[in-house]
């Protein structure tokens, strides 16, 4: 009976715990950040009558606020959206090699998702 015992209070200590199965994160917030993010210049001259358009950036992006730290990928069209809290955030595109990305500062609103556009320079000059 003694084997027991340990196993009879962890149950107690368990269940006097409450709440139920479903508890968790609450739901997703009804703000956040949406955006496209182009790279560009794609021509190392641009010319009168041959345009040369950025194009738009695969990869992913890093959203940081006060330690808060969390990355979102874009998809094949440069596009991204992730929900978040209202708050301020610093958003920046994680590049590596020769190219290189400004941060962009965006306030997220309550109820609203901010617009923001971002460019990742090739370098091409």
């Amino acid at each position: 009976m003694r084997r027991f015992l340990p196993v009879l209070a962890v149950l107690a200590l368990l269940a006097s715990c409450g709440g139920d199965a479903t508890d968790g994160p609450g739901p997703a917030p009804d703000s956040g950040i949406r955006g496209v993010v182009t790279t560009g210049p794609q021509c190392p001259v641009v010319q009168v009558g041959s345009p040369c358009p950025d194009a738009p950036w695969e990869g992913k992006i890093n959203v940081t606020s006060d330690g808060f730290v969390t990355t979102t990928p874009t998809s094949a069209d440069g596009r991204f959206s992730i929900a978040l809290e209202p708050g301020t955030y610093t958003v920046l595109p994680f590049v590596s090699g020769p190219t290189s990305a400004e941060p962009v500062t965006v306030v997220v609103e309550a109820h609203r998702y901010a617009e923001v556009t971002l460019t990742v320079d090739t370098g091409i000059r």
